[in-house]
């Protein structure tokens, strides 16, 4: 309870600062969760460095989940296979249908 008055307290007297992006982590192994913003993915498999480079510039990070509160939508894993297996010229167009899906937010995770 006192957790959400404060949060209604910095939402009212605008206190919240938007998050700077950290740094780039190593290469997530299989298994590891991804982020931006408000989605996440699931590593079913392994990433190419390439595809760790290309996914960094646009902004996706690590993130331990154990410690984390925030909720988030997990993307499909059949959209991420997608994408990951998609060739270099497809994986923009993917990638754009994924960011820009309206999550329902019952989905919250």
């Amino acid at each position: 309870m006192l957790n959400i008055v404060k949060n209604e307290i910095r939402s009212l007297f605008k206190i919240r600062k938007e998050r700077m992006l950290p740094p780039p982590g190593n290469m997530p192994t299989f298994g590891s969760t991804i982020v931006l913003h408000r989605l996440k993915i699931q590593l079913r498999m392994t990433l190419e460095p390439e595809q760790w480079e290309w996914l960094t510039l646009k902004g996706w990070r690590t993130q331990d989940m154990r410690k984390n509160r925030r909720k988030y939508f997990k993307v499909p894993s059949k959209a991420v296979a997608r994408l990951l297996h998609a060739a270099p010229e497809e994986r923009e167009d993917i990638y754009q249908r994924i960011v820009t899906y309206e999550f329902d937010e019952s989905h919250l995770i």
